[in-house]
C-alpha cells in the first residue's frame, strides 16, 4: 500500500529525491541561532512589548533542510505583571483560572509566520490567522493517540482541557516566577518549509532567509473557561530562551564550485492564502478575486465575533456558528461557485439537518468534503474528528454544554471544497471564488469566518531576489 502511493506521486516527490542523493555524500551538523531583537533579560512578551520574533539563517557554504527547523524555549504563564508577576497556579479555580487552547499548544501564542528571503528580505510565504489555520490543520491531521504523542506533546499539545492546563499552563505551589517554565520544541507548519525542497544556503546561491513570527495578543492566547475575565485582567505569556534549531549539510570540496554555481533556480510548493470576513444573515453569500491560478482547496472555520480577542472566551475554537445566546447555527444549504456558477458541486448541498431538526451529527457530505479539503484523502492516514468533537451537542453561551469541555481535542467544525486531485489546481485568477450558505443565524449575532485557501506557488529565485508566482 505504501509503495503503491509513493509510485502514484514520485513525480511530486523526485526533486527531494534528487537532493537526498546529494545529502548521502554530506556530512551534517545541527545549529542554533538566537532571536535578532531580543531584550538584555531573554524574556519576550506581548504586554511588555515584544510583540515579533526575526531569526536569521545566515547564508553559509551548506544546505538546508527545511522541514528540521524547530522553534524551542520556554513558556510561563502568569495571572498579572506584578514584580515579580504571580504563577496559574494548580489550586486555581474559578475566575481565578487562567489556560490556552490545548489543541494549540504553543501555537496559540503566535500570530502570523512570514518567511523572507534574507538578502532581498522579499517574501517567499506569509500565512495570517495562523492559529485559526493549525487548530484544523493539526486536527485533522491528527488522531487523539498523535496528540499524545511525544513529538506533539513538545508543541504542548494534549487532547484534554484538563490535563493540559495541569501539566502545560499551570504549577505547583511555591514554586518562584523565575522558576515557572514549560520548555517547548516545534515544528513550523508551511508550505515553504514542509515542501520537500532543500536550500542551498552559499550567497551566491539562493542564501540565507528569516523567519518571522508575529505574537498573539494576550487576550487571544490565554482565557478563563468559565467565561470570567474580573481577576485575570492582566494575565500574559512570556516565553524565554528562544532559539532556533535546525540541520545544515556541509558541502564537500569537490562539489563546492558546483553549488556555487547554482545562481537561479525555481521552488514549487503549496501556500496558504488567509482571508477574513463574517457573516450576520440567514443567507450568506461570501466572493472573493483570489487572483490563484492554481487553486488546490479552500476550507473555513467559524467562530463568534465576540469571542475574539477576550479573556472570557477561547477565540481560536473552531466551533459551528451560533446564534445571541450560544444556540448552535444550523446550516441547511451550501453553493460552492466559480465566476457565479456552482462548481465543483453542480448542485446544492442539502444537509441532513434540513431533513431532521433534531439530528446531532454533522452532514456527511459536508464532513467528508471539509477532510478532504486540507488533507487530500488519498493521503489522510488518520484524523481526530468525531461525534464527540464534532456534533450539534453543545451550547456557546452559558447554557447546556460547553464548547470549553469538549473532549477529543475539542470542536473541531468547518467546511471545505478540494478543487484538484494531484497537485493540478483550478485557475481562479480571473474568476471570482464565491460560496452561498443558508443557515438558521439571525441578523443580531456576527460570525466571523476565516477563509484558507490552498494554491500551488512557484518561488522563482535568482541573484537580483525572488519573486512568487501564484
Amino acid at each position: 500500500m505504501r509503495l503503491r502511493w509513493l509510485c502514484k506521486n514520485f513525480n511530486y516527490f523526485f526533486p527531494s529525491f534528487l537532493m537526498l542523493v546529494i545529502f548521502i555524500k554530506m556530512t551534517s551538523r545541527y545549529v542554533s541561532v538566537r532571536p535578532d531583537n531580543i531584550p538584555s533579560d531573554g524574556k519576550i512578551s506581548f504586554k511588555n512589548g515584544f510583540p515579533i520574533l526575526s531569526f536569521t539563517i545566515q547564508a553559509q557554504a551548506g544546505i538546508l533542510d527545511p522541514k528540521s527547523i524547530r522553534l524551542t524555549g520556554d513558556l510561563s504563564v502568569f495571572k498579572d505583571n506584578a514584580s515579580p508577576p504571580t504563577p496559574v497556579r494548580l489550586t486555581d479555580a474559578g475566575d481565578d483560572r487562567v489556560t490556552m487552547d490545548n489543541r494549540l499548544g504553543i501555537y496559540g501564542v503566535m500570530d502570523q509566520l512570514i518567511i523572507r528571503h534574507n538578502r532581498s528580505k522579499q517574501i517567499c510565504e506569509h500565512i495570517r490567522h495562523y492559529p485559526r489555520y493549525l487548530s484544523t490543520y493539526l486536527g485533522l491531521g491528527s488522531s487523539k493517540q498523535d496528540l499524545l504523542h511525544p513529538l506533539n506533546e513538545s508543541c504542548l499539545i494534549m487532547p484534554d482541557p484538563e490535563g493540559f492546563f495541569k501539566t502545560v499552563v499551570a504549577s505547583e505551589a511555591g514554586v518562584a516566577s523565575a522558576d515557572v517554565k514549560k520548555s517547548f520544541s516545534c515544528h513550523l507548519p508551511c508550505g515553504f518549509l514542509m515542501s520537500g525542497n532543500s536550500i542551498n544556503l552559499m550567497e551566491t546561491s539562493f542564501g540565507g532567509i528569516q523567519i518571522e513570527i508575529h505574537l498573539a495578543p494576550d487576550s487571544n492566547a490565554l482565557f478563563n473557561p468559565g467565561g470570567v475575565a474580573t481577576n485575570i485582567s492582566d494575565c500574559h505569556y512570556q516565553l524565554k530562551d528562544l532559539s532556533l534549531e535546525f540541520e545544515v549539510a556541509d558541502i564537500p570540496a569537490d562539489q563546492m564550485s558546483a553549488m556555487a554555481g547554482e545562481t537561479s533556480g525555481q521552488i514549487e510548493f503549496n501556500t496558504i492564502t488567509s482571508l477574513y470576513t463574517s457573516i450576520n444573515s440567514t443567507n450568506a453569500q461570501l466572493q472573493f478575486s483570489l487572483g490563484l491560478k492554481q487553486l488546490q482547496s479552500i476550507f473555513l472555520n467559524f467562530v463568534p465575533s465576540s469571542h475574539i480577542n477576550t479573556l472570557t472566551q477561547n477565540g481560536y475554537a473552531t466551533t459551528y456558528p451560533s446564534n445571541a445566546g450560544g444556540s448552535l447555527v444550523h446550516f441547511k444549504r451550501v453553493q460552492w461557485l466559480r465566476g457565479g456558477v456552482k462548481y465543483p458541486c453542480e448542485y446544492d448541498i442539502v444537509t441532513n439537518i434540513d431533513k431532521d431538526g433534531q439530528v446531532a451529527t454533522v452532514d456527511p457530505q459536508l464532513l467528508k468534503s471539509f477532510v478532504d479539503s486540507v488533507i487530500p484523502d488519498y493521503l489522510v492516514d488518520r484524523c481526530s474528528v468525531s461525534t464527540v468533537n464534532n456534533n450539534r451537542d453543545y451550547n456557546l453561551g452559558s447554557g447546556g454544554s460547553s464548547y470549553k469541555d469538549l473532549g477529543e481535542g475539542g470542536a473541531l467544525f468547518g467546511i471545505g471544497q478540494k478543487y484538484s486531485q494531484f497537485n493540478s489546481g483550478q485557475d481562479f485568477s480571473r474568476l471570482q471564488w464565491g460560496l452561498s450558505l443558508e443557515s438558521d443565524l439571525t441578523t443580531d449575532s456576527p460570525q466571523s469566518v476565516f477563509i484558507y485557501a490552498k494554491a500551488r506557488a512557484v518561488l522563482v529565485w535568482s541573484q537580483n531576489g525572488v519573486q512568487l508566482l501564484q
